[in-house]
């Protein structure tokens, strides 16, 4: 919760995403509120399925 608080206002954009056996990687950009967008990689260790659910 105290990472939800202090992150709240913080998105991560999506540029590319890559998959390897049970790991995804995603490459992108991390934008603050009245800061200067950076460059980030996330790397996720998957155990199963993956179920995007994108809402417009």
């Amino acid at each position: 919760m105290d990472y939800i608080k202090e992150y709240s206002n913080v998105e991560f954009e999506i540029l590319t995403e890559g998959y390897f056996g049970y790991s995804t990687t995603y490459t992108g950009w991390i934008w603050a509120e009245g800061k200067e967008p950076v460059s980030a990689i996330m790397y996720i260790w998957n155990n199963g399925n993956m179920v995007y659910r994108i809402n417009f």
